[in-house]
């Protein structure tokens, strides 16, 4: 069992009571502008290649069947072609690496890497109540990885991660919650005297494997610290409803992904408007059930393993310009939600893919890419070699210098994308 995991699920179900998001006007003298913030999207199925990329590169190509969905946000993002993370192999297993960039997941004994998000989050640790949060339409394996390849699940219900954010308690849950972060850093002192003693009659993989424990308890230890510096601090009011799981709810319905992923967009963008968190990851994972949406027969599974059936694509596509519709409907909250000077959307990184790039044939390769916002000089194709495809993780030591992470690697990518303004 991961001892992060279960151990910050359990801290963070506390309490408080209500408080402002950022202002610009409150903010202290060096932190006027507005914070900068990353989140991250991923869909496990990919999007039909030939509906999504342009045919053309540079400012001006013709948006294509996809893009055309976005817009008048053309301004807003840059789409990718060509890019991907090498040596991952096929398979759904790649979604593992998809942030992290981690080679040959399908291979025994595989570990992976620290992923994009929970190094910003690292970055940034402290700054808000919630270092990260990871998000997702259904239970499974995770999108993000420790530094020492511990998957971090997702939360998938939407009024536990509303009520997690904004609700508040009564002085007595504060003081519970008090109790176990302090029991906890006791238990933990105790545990790294124990962890010591056993390492000294033990092999070498096991001293390997207690290392690596005692760094996720180091890590934890900081984390209870930083909760328990924020458990009396009040939380944002908003004036959204709780979501429920509950019928109309689109989390009453498994096959509703991206319906689900409509729920949590909205989450994601009270999080960072609240500055509740500045890092977000939410995985739309697939499923084998038929999506209900008018026209369509099959599951979506199987119609991303179209075979170039022409009716199974077109079906497909149906379904991903739907997908396509929410990433817009996204951007456009974060667009016009205002932040000082500019918009939430010109201080928030938003990247949008997925780990599959051909995902009749479970290709990991030409993978769709697109950024948003993020204080970008948008508004192109950046297209790669297809057969050489650009590192993906370029795009992403990119992206953490643009956060304010001094680094020029990133996983498999060494310096940044040159194009992106």
């Amino acid at each position: 069992m991961n001892p992060i995991v279960s151990r910050r699920q359990v801290l963070r179900a506390g309490s408080a009571v209500l408080a402002l998001p950022w202002l610009e006007s409150l903010a202290r003298g060096q932190d006027k502008a507005a914070p900068k913030r990353i989140i991250t999207v991923c869909t496990s199925f990919g999007l039909y290649g030939p509906a999504f990329f342009p045919a053309a590169a540079g400012k001006d190509y013709e948006a294509s069947e996809y893009l055309k969905v976005l817009g008048d946000l053309r301004e807003q993002f840059t789409v990718f072609s060509g890019i991907s993370h090498p040596d991952i192999g096929g398979d759904h297993a790649s979604e593992a690496c998809f942030l992290t960039s981690a080679k040959h997941p399908t291979r025994p004994g595989f570990r992976n890497t620290v992923s994009l998000d929970v190094v910003a989050a690292q970055h940034v640790a402290g700054a808000t109540r919630f270092p990260l949060m990871t998000l997702g339409t259904l239970d499974g394996s995770p999108l993000s990885y420790t530094p020492t390849g511990a998957g971090v699940p997702a939360l998938t219900l939407p009024s536990q991660i509303y009520a997690r954010m904004f609700l508040a308690g009564n002085k007595g849950d504060v003081e519970q919650e008090l109790a176990r972060l302090r029991r906890g850093q006791s238990v933990l002192d105790r545990m790294k005297g124990r962890l010591g003693e056993l390492n000294k009659s033990v092999s070498q993989i096991d001293r390997q494997q207690i290392a690596d424990y005692t760094e996720a308890v180091r890590d934890l230890e900081k984390q209870l610290v930083a909760e328990e510096a924020w458990v009396n601090r009040p939380k944002p009011k908003v004036s959204e409803p709780a979501p429920t799981e509950g019928f109309p709810s689109p989390f009453s319905d498994r096959s509703d992904s991206i319906g689900r992923a409509k729920v949590l967009f909205q989450l994601a963008r009270l999080a960072v408007q609240t500055d509740s968190t500045r890092v977000v990851t939410i995985f739309i994972r697939g499923s084998d059930d038929k999506p209900p949406i008018p026209g369509i027969s099959e599951g979506h599974h199987g119609l991303s393993h179209h075979g170039r059936n022409p009716a199974k694509i077109e079906q497909l596509k149906v379904i991903e310009k739907a997908k396509v519709a929410a990433f817009r409907d996204l951007l456009v909250s974060l667009r016009d939600a205002k932040e000082g000077g500019g918009s939430l959307l010109d201080s928030t990184q938003v990247l949008i893919g997925s780990n599959l790039g051909d995902a009749s044939g479970h290709g990991t390769t030409n993978l769709p890419i697109l950024l948003a916002g993020g204080g970008y000089k948008h508004g192109r194709h950046i297209a790669g070699d297809v057969k050489n495809n650009t590192p993906l993780a370029k795009l992403y030591v990119s992206m953490l210098q643009k956060f304010g992470v001094a680094t020029d690697k990133f996983g498999s990518g060494t310096g940044t994308i040159a194009d992106l303004g």
